[in-house]
């Protein structure tokens, strides 16, 4: 009896270890396999979500460092814009608008500024860097703009541009007013 038992036993012990190794031994491959898996898809997810905020503050601090370039750009146009002013008020005192076309026409030349134009007290354009503008009222070239300023204002116009007006002061009035449109420079662009 006993040695039926035993292989009885010994029956019991082989078929379990081929039942082990038959089935066993494939589930533990495919849990290993399948953990690899997880832990590779994982790891894209987390290379991918790193990517997307690696993006978002790269654009984020593109777009910072464009708005202090431009604030340079508007602070320099301010500094500019005073030596301007006083160069003009000496011809313009002297009624030398000969030799105030050809400062516009110099300005023009330099990269971002477009038109530049002086008017009189009425509003009227008297010298231009565009031919064409002479003579007409600035309140019917920008309707909504004002010329009324005591100091420099700047006025956006579409995108990256501005016109930007600037008195000429006499020692006791306003003797005229410079009007020009200046294009900001994006980063990456001379």
């Amino acid at each position: 009896m006993d040695s039926i038992r035993n292989d009885e036993s010994s029956a019991k012990k082989s078929s379990f270890g081929r039942r082990f190794l038959v089935i066993g031994i494939p589930v533990l491959v495919l849990l290993l396999l399948g953990g690899i898996f997880l832990t590779r898809y994982l790891d894209d997810q987390k290379l991918r979500n790193q990517q997307l905020r690696f993006e978002a503050e790269k654009h984020e601090m593109s777009e910072t460092l464009q708005t202090s370039y431009t604030d340079v750009q508007h602070k320099d146009i301010r500094l500019f814009s005073l030596a301007l002013a006083w160069a003009v008020r000496s011809e313009l005192m002297r009624e030398n608008y000969d030799q105030i076309d050809q400062y516009f026409i110099e300005l023009i030349k330099q990269n971002g500024f477009g038109t530049v134009m002086l008017m009189d007290t009425q509003g009227f354009v008297k010298v231009s860097s565009d031919r064409n503008l002479q003579g007409k009222l600035f309140s019917t070239l920008y309707p909504s703009l004002s010329l009324n300023e005591e100091q420099l204002v700047s006025y956006p116009l579409s995108g990256t541009r501005s016109l930007f007006v600037l008195p000429v002061m006499g020692l006791n009035a306003k003797i005229g007013t410079i009007a020009f449109v200046y294009t900001y420079r994006t980063l990456g662009s001379p």
